[in-house]
């Protein structure tokens, strides 16, 4: 990689780090004021705070909650990476009419999932500067309506400086929903399962596939891209060039020399890689589509798989929710098994709905976005106290060195 190129993405990445640190700086301000989202569960699970964020913040087009009689915590929290996810008991004024005076076709829900942003202050900063709870809120926002998979019911989003407010269902409360964690994605699932979830896939794939890029822009922007936006790609160069030694010092027995020397030559051909990955006809995809952010929840058809946090929305080819699912959530020795036909059924399923790829395509697009798998996992062994938490980053860095090295992405990249 070129020095100057170097210098502009961490430039980059270091002047979004900066600005985020100073928006946290006047939020605290801003709270002493009494003119902030809140920080905490404490502070959110009070009567007028849920009121408030429901009546501004639901979306539109979504008959909002009735007015809130009472907030409690229940003190159930959920693992996440970046954020504090919770239950919040709630109780309404009516059980039957919103405050819009519209009937509703369900029974009011007893709880509600909040999300907030964590409580680190530096992964805070960063999830500022890289943009990815502001593309979740703008999914809750504008796009959770529009998609045709199951996905969470959302009540209220609210953004206000570096921070943010999500209110959605509490899928616990759907008869017969089993979610799934980061613990269940790390012991490896099944081909069936995964089955399942690329037949969601596709169906979200093939609502969106081939859109112009005047739509795509005005549902979600350009600005928001993790690696299109204005200096994305020069700060997700800088960000990866710099969690290469880190996660080889790490995890040396996962991700050895000859794994690294393929990091950095992908690092020298970015900008090659970028149009590779980055070529049309692009769609919506969910991003970071491993077990973990999915549910299984029962239809009259049989069991279905909907979808979970969308801090990874961008548009991109199909294919990478693909792999990423496949790569992260099976074992290598079982998906060494099942991945041609896996691949296959994906391609199939687009068919379906109206959409054509070939499956020779489609293996040369898993081939080359398997890196992006890859890429993520070295970034959260590396630089870990900005993104993970957990052991589990270690069975995803295993199971992105093999898939790799299966699929010959360092053959594929040597001749990009």
């Amino acid at each position: 990689m070129r020095v100057s190129g170097r210098i502009t993405g961490y430039v980059t990445l270091g002047s979004r780090i900066a600005g985020a640190v100073g928006r946290i700086a006047t939020d605290r301000l801003a709270e002493g004021l009494g003119n902030a989202l809140p920080r905490t569960a404490e502070q959110l699970a009070r009567p007028e705070v849920v009121g408030e964020l429901i009546r501004c913040g639901t979306p539109a087009g979504q008959a909002s909650l009735p007015p809130v009689l009472d907030v409690g915590l229940p003190g159930i929290e959920f693992e996440s990476s970046n954020c504090s996810n919770f239950l919040i008991d709630v109780e309404f004024e009516s059980n039957s009419d919103s405050e819009n005076g519209e009937g509703r076709a369900q029974p009011l829900p007893k709880t509600l999932y909040a999300k907030l942003p964590c409580r680190e202050i530096g992964t805070r900063a960063f999830a500022n500067a890289v943009g990815f709870w502001e593309v979740e809120a703008t999914f809750c926002e504008r796009i959770a309506s529009q998609v045709p998979i199951r996905v969470p019911q959302v009540y209220a989003v609210a953004q206000r400086g570096a921070r943010f407010v999500l209110l959605l269902e509490n899928l616990q409360e759907v008869p017969g929903a089993r979610l799934f964690i980061n613990r269940d994605m790390a012991a490896g699932t099944t081909p069936d399962r995964s089955r399942m979830c690329l037949t969601t896939l596709a169906e979200l794939h093939a609502a969106f596939w081939g859109w112009t890029a005047e739509w795509r822009e005005a549902l979600l922007p350009t600005r928001l891209h993790p690696f299109l936006a204005p200096g994305g790609r020069a700060m997700t160069r800088a960000l990866n060039a710099a969690a290469i030694a880190p996660a080889h010092r790490a995890a040396p027995d996962l991700f050895g020399k000859r794994h690294v020397d393929v990091c950095r030559l992908a690092i020298e051909k970015w900008d090659a890689l970028i149009e590779a990955w980055y070529g049309e006809p692009l769609t919506l995809i969910h991003g970071d589509s491993h077990l973990a952010n999915c549910f299984e929840y029962p239809t009259p058809d049989g069991p279905r798989m909907g979808m979970i946090d969308f801090q990874g929305l961008q548009w991109c080819r199909g294919i990478r929710d693909v792999q990423y699912h496949l790569i992260n959530s099976l074992e290598p020795d079982v998906l060494a098994g099942h991945e041609a036909e896996l691949i296959d059924h994906y391609v199939a399923e687009l068919g379906a709905r109206g959409i054509e790829l070939a499956a020779e395509d489609a293996r040369e697009q898993y081939r080359a976005l398997s890196f992006q798998t890859l890429m993520v996992a070295v970034v959260s062994i590396g630089l870990g106290s900005l993104t993970e938490r957990d052991d589990t980053v270690r069975a995803i860095l295993r199971r992105s060195v093999a898939a790799i090295e299966r699929l010959g992405f360092g053959d594929w990249l040597e001749r990009l």
